[in-house]
């Protein structure tokens, strides 16, 4: 099955990416808070693009299925489906 990725440039846009993955792996807020130890009003401030700390950012990529990749602006990436 072939899953979205997400390119970021701002908190906002990093908001957005996050919240959108966590809908996609079928959580809320609440189930996300608990499943990284966070609060959902941590939660919800993150996804609207207000400062949290980089490990509740860390937790919710991995716990959503993804790695943050950190590459030159305005690169080319190439995407691959996982083998």
């Amino acid at each position: 099955m072939r899953r979205p990725w997400y390119r970021a440039r701002s908190l906002v846009s990093l908001g957005a990416a996050l919240a959108q993955q966590r809908k996609d792996a079928g959580l809320d807020q609440q189930q996300m808070s608990a499943a990284i130890n966070s609060s959902r009003p941590t939660i919800s401030r993150m996804e609207r693009g207000e400062a949290v700390s980089s490990k509740t950012v860390w937790d919710a990529v991995a716990r959503g299925g993804y790695e943050l990749i950190i590459v030159p602006r305005g690169a080319h990436v190439t995407v691959e489906d996982p083998q």
